[in-house]
C-alpha cells in the first residue's frame, strides 16, 4: 500500500505530496507476533493505523483472512469499529472517571455487538483474570500504577475476543524493570490465546525479544523483513546493522576473490579474510560489519599473527555492568568496538591483539 501526506509550509502550485508509505507489502500469518520496527517518522504507526482503519492508504489493498477491509480500486472501506480488532495505544487511553471493570466492559456495552449484563460480567472477569487484575475490579483508574493501566488497556482490547490485536508502543511509558517483565508476560499471553499480534516499537530489544518476524522500516519503506536472528546476524545494509544492535562498520577494498567466494579485503587494520558476495570483484570497495560481541580480545602475550588477528591499543573503556564497552585503536587510528567480559578489565593504553572471526564478518556491499 501507499500513503501520502500533503506538503507542509509554503509551496508552489503543483507541489507533490510527501510519501508516508511507499510500496509497503506485508503478509502476516495467523497467530504470528509481527513487529513494525524503525526510527521516529519511518511510517510504522501510519502502517498500523491503516490496518486499524484510522488512516486510509492512497492506493492499495488490505485483507483480514478472506475479508477485504480496504481496496482503493474497488472502493471498499470498512470503518474501524467493524474490523473486529483490538488495539492498545501508547497512552493506554484509560478513562479516569471509570473503574477497572467499567473500562474493560466499555467495548461490550457500547460496541457494535452489545451484550446482556450477565454476559458482559463473565467476559470482563475472564479478561481481567488473564492479565492478573481480577482483584482490582472496582478500583478507580487513577489509583492504578503504570503497569496496571497497561494491563487494563490490554484486557479491554482482548475482552471482545478479536482475531487481531494492534499494539502501538504499549510499553514505552513503563520503567525499565517493569518493561522487561511486561515484554515476557505480553508475548506469552497473546501467544497462548493464539491472537495475531501486530506490534509497533522503535525499541530494538523489544522487537528482538518478542517477535516471530520483524519488518524494519525507514522513510516509509520496509528495508528488511525477517526473523530477529535474520536482522541481527544477517543485515542487508549498514542501516539495518546499526539500527538492530550495535555494530562495527569497516570499510576496505577487495584484494583477492577465491573460487569458493572466500576472499581478502584490505582494511585499515590489515588484510581481512571473509566470505564475499557472489558478485564481488577485485578492486571494488567493500563495506563489512562485525558485531562488538563477535570480536575476540586474545589472551595477554598473544602475538598478532594468524588470519584476521590484528594489533591494537586499548582506548576508551566503559563499564556497563553486563560487559565492558571497549575501543581498540590501530596504529593509524582505526577503531573497533568490543564488548568484553565484566570480569576482565583492559587498562587504557595497553597493547593487545584481537581477532575478527571469519564467520562473524559479514560483507554488506561491494561497489565499484
Amino acid at each position: 500500500m501507499n500513503k501520502y501526506y500533503p506538503p507542509t509550509g509554503e509551496v508552489g502550485a503543483g507541489a507533490m505530496p510527501a510519501p508516508a508509505l511507499t510500496d509497503v507489502s506485508l503478509d502476516i500469518a495467523q497467530g504470528e507476533f509481527f513487529t513494525l520496527l524503525g526510527p521516529s517518522g519511518c511510517g510504522k504507526t501510519t502502517t498500523l493505523q491503516c490496518i486499524a482503519g484510522l488512516e486510509h492508504p492512497g492506493t492499495g489493498r488490505i485483507t483480514m483472512g478472506d475479508r477485504v477491509v480496504f481496496d482503493s480500486d474497488a472502493g471498499v472501506l470498512v470503518p474501524p469499529n467493524k474490523r473486529g480488532l483490538g488495539m492498545v495505544f501508547q497512552s493506554y487511553a484509560i478513562w479516569p472517571h471509570m473503574t477497572v471493570y467499567e473500562n474493560v466492559a466499555f467495548p461490550l456495552q457500547h460496541g457494535p455487538r452489545k451484550l446482556p449484563s450477565s454476559a458482559v460480567r463473565t467476559k470482563v472477569l475472564a479478561a481481567l483474570e488473564r492479565v492478573m487484575l481480577q482483584d482490582y475490579v472496582d478500583r478507580p483508574a487513577p489509583y492504578l500504577s503504570g503497569g496496571q493501566q497497561q494491563r487494563v488497556a490490554l484486557a479491554r482490547a482482548l475482552v471482545s475476543e478479536p482475531s487481531i490485536i494492534l499494539l502501538d508502543e504499549p510499553l514505552s511509558n513503563l520503567d525499565a524493570k517493569l518493561r522487561d517483565a511486561m515484554r515476557v508476560e505480553l508475548r506469552d499471553l497473546v501467544k497462548a490465546l493464539g491472537i495475531t499480534t501486530i506490534y509497533v516499537t522503535h525499541d530494538q530489544t523489544e522487537a528482538l525479544s518478542m517477535s516471530d518476524r520483524i519488518a524494519l522500516m525507514n522513510k516509509g519503506r520496509v528495508v528488511q523483513l525477517g526473523t530477529p536472528e535474520d536482522l541481527y546476524l544477517r543485515p542487508k545494509s549498514a542501516f539495518v546493522a546499526e539500527f538492530v544492535g550495535r555494530s562495527n562498520i569497516i570499510q576496505g577494498k577487495v584484494e583477492q576473490v577465491g573460487a569458493d567466494r572466500r576472499g581478502v579485503v584490505n582494511t585499515a587494520f590489515g588484510p581481512l579474510s571473509c566470505l564475499l558476495p557472489a558478485t564481488a570483484q577485485q578492486g571494488q570497495t567493500a563495506e563489512l560489519m562485525v558485531r562488538p560481541h563477535g570480536v575476540e580480545i586474545l589472551p595477554a602475550g598473544a602475538e598478532a599473527k594468524g588470519a584476521n588477528v590484528f594489533a591494537a591499543t586499548v582506548g576508551r573503556t566503559s563499564f556497563l555492568g553486563e560487559f565492558f564497552d571497549i575501543e581498540l585503536v590501530s596504529a593509524d587510528g582505526a577503531i573497533v568496538r568490543v564488548f568484553g567480559s565484566p570480569y576482565q578489565r583492559h587498562e587504557t593504553g595497553t597493547a593487545v591483539a584481537f581477532r575478527l572471526p571469519e564467520d562473524r564478518c559479514l560483507v554488506l556491499a561491494c561497489r565499484s
